[in-house]
């Protein structure tokens, strides 16, 4: 789910982020969903 969010194609590529912490991964998808909510009215 995490590498379709970011737009990877390959698990591959979600696979060189795992390494990150929750947190930081977590705030980054709020954040994004707030701006879809927020355009989509």
């Amino acid at each position: 789910m995490i590498g379709k969010l970011l737009g990877h194609t390959q698990v591959q590529t979600t696979a060189r982020y795992a390494h990150l912490a929750a947190e930081p991964v977590r705030n980054a998808a709020d954040s994004v969903a707030t701006s879809l909510r927020d355009a989509l009215g």
